[in-house]
């Protein structure tokens, strides 16, 4: 692809702006995941930390995977600096939250290690913590109730993996016998707590299962293989929900309708609306 001679200009110009101006860049920006979640920041040329404190921040752009932006600003109110620096130098010590799935103060109360060598707790998980399975307490400022929830009492909220449980295999299926499924809900959510692999895995098979010549898709978790969330991150909605016990404990269920809700966020959202379908639930 040819570039214009603005964009090599902008591209040379603007990291030496944004060095005299704001200086090196924090270690919460992720520049790549910058560019990729923001394609006019990429195609501008401009360096993308300069962008997020000029524009992104106000409009709610993202400077990492692990930094909500709008979170954030509802905690801080308006401030002189972007939220990433406001974090690292106020934030932080204020009990702030960078995102719905870290607790500032939960994280530094749980490893006394990070506060006393006065590393941010946010740079100390992404740094080191997450990989040494340091586990990370979801933020208290949450809303109160998940919309995927409304209308669904405790009972039709089923929760997998279950903590005596780690291990379980949902199985798309072409069809489930209407006879294997007596039992009928007006939804049924399944609460899953899976890590960002698993997440992709299942929008995947979902995406792929109507197209294909398999008579069945099976996603196996296992939880005890690597660190998981510490709540969970998605929610398998199925509307008009039939329901049954199958062989070697396997749980039936065919339904009109399924949407899967990304629940990390603060303010939830459907990440697929599938098709009516069938499926089949196995703990391992």
């Amino acid at each position: 692809m040819t570039r214009s001679p603005t964009f090599h200009a902008v591209r040379l110009a603007t990291p030496l702006i944004r060095r005299v101006i704001l200086g090196r860049v924090p270690r919460l920006f992720d520049a790549a995941y910058y560019r990729t979640n923001n394609p006019d920041v990429a195609r501008s040329g401009i360096d993308p930390f300069l962008h997020f404190v000029w524009r992104g921040a106000a409009q709610d752009r993202d400077p990492s995977a692990d930094f909500d932006t709008a979170f954030y600003r509802r905690q801080s109110g308006a401030t002189r600096l972007d939220p990433v620096r406001h974090y690292l130098r106020v934030g932080a010590k204020a009990g702030l939250d960078p995102n719905p799935a870290f607790s500032t103060l939960m994280y530094v109360a749980r490893y006394p290690d990070v506060g006393l060598a006065g590393i941010n707790p946010l740079v100390h998980y992404r740094q080191d913590g997450r990989a040494e399975g340091r586990v990370a307490a979801p933020s208290a400022s949450q809303p109160e109730e998940w919309v995927p929830f409304q209308g669904v009492r405790e009972a039709q909220r089923w929760a997998y993996p279950a903590q005596a449980s780690p291990r379980f295999a949902l199985t798309l299926r072409r069809d489930v016998p209407v006879s294997a499924c007596p039992s009928v809900l007006p939804r049924l959510c399944l609460v899953l707590t899976l890590d960002g692999n698993e997440i992709d895995g299942l929008v995947q098979s979902f995406d792929a299962f109507p197209d294909s010549a398999a008579d069945a898709l099976t996603l196996a978790i296992d939880t005890t293989l690597r660190p998981h969330p510490p709540r969970p991150t998605l929610v398998l909605a199925l509307e008009q929900c039939f329901h049954g016990p199958g062989p070697g404990g396997t749980v039936l269920l065919r339904y009109a309708e399924a949407r899967i809700w990304d629940v990390l966020p603060e303010r939830p959202h459907v990440l697929r609306l599938c098709p009516a379908g069938a499926l089949a639930l196995r703990v391992l």
